[in-house]
């Protein structure tokens, strides 16, 4: 195998209950990027273009395919690069993926790098790796996400509101008057987390049962209805009063550390992480959850997530970089007859097309036509790349380290 050129590679798909699902003979998103015209009926939830051992790409050997964690465990320094071969990685720092959200995902947080070591050592089962996974989301579609704490007076606004929830969290919230904001987000997340599961039942009941909560203007009053009817008696339903409600557009972005809660609700996204598959979970969701750890690991910071629309490179590419140095993020979009070069930096890159179609030509000249939902893997030992658009309205999307 030659590492001075792209490698096509071979991608898996998860096929999570809330994925996406084909409507009016229109297939899923995911399976109509990779060209399946006739998925079934199985979810679309999402795409791996990674290493991570969960779900490795699959390198393309003529007839042949090799798992590309396996390859970059015999060819770390061509793959990588000799600046992350030297500080000692022996796969991908970070994993690219594409998400098709049908329906909301569970609330969760992702843990930190000494949390995701500890957690693997306890339950590898639950949590599969010993990596940190901030990540960032990129909207293709419009996107909804419920992201870190609401300022304090509005969550506090809202619980005296609905008299449900004045009830249910009253000693809570009165005693949480004197503390710090951090303190106080606690305290009634703690509530909310740790109350029995009947109570719990019963506060979601009179919640939606309240004649006003159909025609409230309030959007945690319309989302929580929501989240009822499709979680019923499940707690996570409460979090639409505690977490922001994003609306973002295609183009934009949000960054998530270790530690911030979240809830993707619906829309279609790039996403990409540390090299991790670790989510601790607390609702929304029948897959393993973990309380106790993500009430100890949150931040409890109520200021209102930054909404990212990256920067414009040198070709008219956008760039979204992030304070972590696992990855950065860029999406190339040109017209047909367009053509650039690009440095390879030496470190790796993994390329996506997610339309049209692309010549990708290296310095002895070898060309490989990237069509859309094609992925490549971009080894370090390649260099450079002169990339040109066959097609119009033609994206492309490269993740990379950035440190």
């Amino acid at each position: 195998m030659s590492w001075d050129r792209p490698i096509e590679l071979r991608c898996g798909v998860q096929h999570y209950a809330w994925g996406g699902r084909g409507h009016d003979g229109q297939p899923p998103f995911i399976a109509d990027l990779l060209g399946e015209r006739e998925p079934g009926h199985r979810p679309y939830a999402e795409l791996w273009v990674g290493a991570h051992p969960s779900l490795s790409a699959q390198v393309v050997h003529g007839t042949g395919v090799r798992p590309l964690s396996d390859e970059i465990a015999a060819f770390p320094e061509e793959i990588l690069g000799r600046r992350l071969f030297r500080r000692g990685l022996s796969t991908l720092p970070f994993l690219l993926k594409v998400l098709d959200c049908h329906e909301p995902l569970s609330i969760q947080a992702h843990p930190d790098q000494a949390l995701a070591e500890r957690l693997h050592r306890r339950d590898p089962k639950n949590y599969p790796d010993a990596n940190h996974k901030p990540e960032i989301a990129i909207a293709l579609t419009p996107f909804r996400a419920l992201c870190g704490f609401r300022p304090w007076e509005q969550i506090r606004a809202d619980v005296v509101r609905r008299a449900a929830l004045r009830e249910f969290f009253g000693t809570d919230l009165g005693m949480a008057a004197g503390h710090v904001p951090a303190a106080r987000l606690r305290r009634l997340w703690s509530r909310l987390l740790t109350a029995p599961d009947a109570e719990v039942a019963g506060v979601l009941q009179k919640l939606t049962q309240t004649p006003a909560a159909e025609g409230s203007g309030f959007p945690a009053d319309q989302l929580c209805l929501h989240l009822v009817h499709r979680f019923p008696g499940d707690r996570g339903c409460i979090a639409a009063y505690f977490l922001n409600l994003l609306n973002i557009a295609p183009g934009e972005a949000v960054f998530l550390g270790a530690g911030e809660p979240h809830a993707y609700l619906c829309g279609t996204i790039v996403e990409c992480m540390a090299n991790s598959d670790n989510v601790v979970r607390a609702g929304l969701t029948p897959k393993f959850i973990d309380r106790e750890v993500l009430l100890e690991m949150l931040t409890y910071d109520d200021v209102p997530p930054l909404v990212r629309r990256g920067r414009v490179g040198a070709h008219g590419e956008r760039i979204y970089e992030v304070p972590t140095p696992e990855f950065r993020v860029e999406i190339w979009r040109q017209e047909a007859g367009a053509a650039w070069r690009y440095s390879g930096r030496d470190t790796v890159s993994l390329l996506l097309v997610l339309s049209g179609a692309v010549r990708l030509r290296n310095a002895s000249g070898v060309e490989s036509r990237a069509q859309r939902g094609t992925a490549w893997l971009w080894p370090a030992a390649c260099g450079s790349l002169e990339v040109t658009a066959e097609a119009d309205a033609t994206e492309v999307v490269r993740a990379m380290p950035a440190g």
